[in-house]
């Protein structure tokens, strides 16, 4: 029989624009279970816990509570926290001293490492505690679940953007180089095609870390686009390698983590492609904001969120611990799923990249099976997709006959 006692929930890792969503629908399921007396949100995730940055979150106002379904970025403050062992040890002093009996955790595969460390330590300290993940990651990169939330909000912003961006490159026949989130995991970088409708429209080429680029075939395939097109738009993973000698686009620093910050790889290629083709060529880094443009929410995103926050507090009330919440695809059309549990040492600290077989023979863009697994998760609410990506009408350029001799300018 779970016990009966106090809950809490922390937020952790890079916010998305959905994560207020998976907590709008935690608490509101606490508030329906006699098991959860009182709900305490961690200020800053795991390091909330440490320093007892507690809030009651039965005591904040319905509408705020609801309206948090909407709400991007990290309500109650995210944290990039390793957890030591002495940590662990601070955090199950907290957890009696409060009375909290169940411990729910939002975050990607780091975040659900720590899920099941805390798990593992309560077992072992006779601390009767229920134990969820939750999972997010704009990266897509958790084993086990067919998607995580945040990946197809931040998949429907990137590309968005790179329609966008692509209309001005067309506009003066350049190319533009854009910069996507991915260290090791291609899939939202992956997910730009999905806005790509016609063989001229962006984006051309696409590189995700799951493959290792041949410089050479990467250059003529430059050249032969934009002969083709008289543009260019190349979308590439922050994580980008050549396969010879790799690219130096890291920083010497790293995060809380240990992984080493990565950027800097579109202005790279922009420079190595403006080298070799002659034409200007711009980049652009999405940044920060894949995380929390809230108006490119998908509406599957945001349900997807809020259904695994009400599974989480469901499921640990009624006795299942040391597991996370997982989505599982029933249909594309109409878009259907359902949440299930998977252990959480299945999934923590491991990575789930783009199958080999997603991605097309040359290595630069995917196949028509990615499209359609990305597809659905980028809805925002009203007609499927591609409507409601960005499309727009193009001229159909028909030409003049020439009655003067070619115009020799002077440079």
């Amino acid at each position: 029989m779970p016990p009966k006692g106090n809950a809490i929930i922390g937020q952790s890792g890079g916010p998305t624009i959905v994560i207020n969503a998976s907590l709008a629908g935690a608490v509101e399921a606490a508030e329906k279970r006699d098991e959860i007396e009182t709900f305490y949100g961690a200020i800053h995730g795991l390091t909330g816990v440490l320093d007892e940055q507690m809030i009651d979150l039965f005591r904040e106002d319905d509408e705020v509570i609801r309206s948090l379904k909407t709400t991007p970025s990290a309500a109650l403050g995210s944290c990039r926290l390793k957890p030591k062992a002495q940590d662990l040890e601070r955090c199950m002093e907290v957890f009696k001293a409060h009375n909290i009996r169940y411990f729910f955790y939002n975050g990607g595969n780091d975040s659900q490492l720590t899920c099941h460390l805390i798990s593992e330590l309560a077992k072992s300290s006779d601390w009767d505690m229920q134990v969820v993940g939750i999972p997010k990651t704009i990266d897509n990169d958790l084993v086990i679940t067919d998607n995580c939330p945040g990946f197809g909000s931040a998949a429907r912003y990137a590309s968005a953007c790179v329609q966008f961006a692509a209309k001005d490159a067309e506009a003066f026949g350049t190319v533009e180089v854009v910069e996507v989130m991915g260290r090791n995991a291609g899939w939202l970088t992956g997910s730009v095609l999905a806005g790509r409708l016609d063989d001229y429209m962006a984006p051309h080429l696409v590189y995700l870390p799951e493959v290792d680029v041949n410089p050479d075939e990467f250059l003529a395939d430059c050249r032969a686009i934009y002969d083709e097109h008289g543009y260019l738009v190349v979308a590439v993973s922050e994580g980008f390698s050549f396969a010879d000698s790799g690219l130096a686009t890291t920083s010497q620093k790293i995060d809380e983590f240990g992984h080493a910050r990565l950027g800097g790889v579109a202005s790279a290629l922009g420079d190595m492609i403006e080298d070799e083709l002659g034409v200007r060529a711009r980049s652009d880094t999405l940044g920060n904001l894949q995380r929390c443009f809230g108006w490119c929410a998908s509406q599957v995103d945001i349900d997807e969120a809020y259904a695994c926050g009400v599974d989480a507090v469901n499921r640990s009330c009624n006795g299942e611990t040391d597991v996370m919440i997982t989505i599982q695809r029933k249909s594309n059309e109409p878009f259907e799923f359902e949440t299930e549990t998977t252990s959480l040492v299945s999934v923590a600290d491991q990575t789930k990249v783009v199958p080999p077989e997603w991605i097309n023979e040359r290595g630069n863009g995917v196949t028509q099976e990615f499209i359609d697994y990305v597809r659905p998760l980028m809805t925002g609410g009203g007609e499927p997709l591609p409507t409601d990506l960005p499309h727009f009408p193009r001229l159909r350029r028909l030409a003049v006959d020439r009655k003067l001799e070619p115009y020799a300018r002077t440079k």
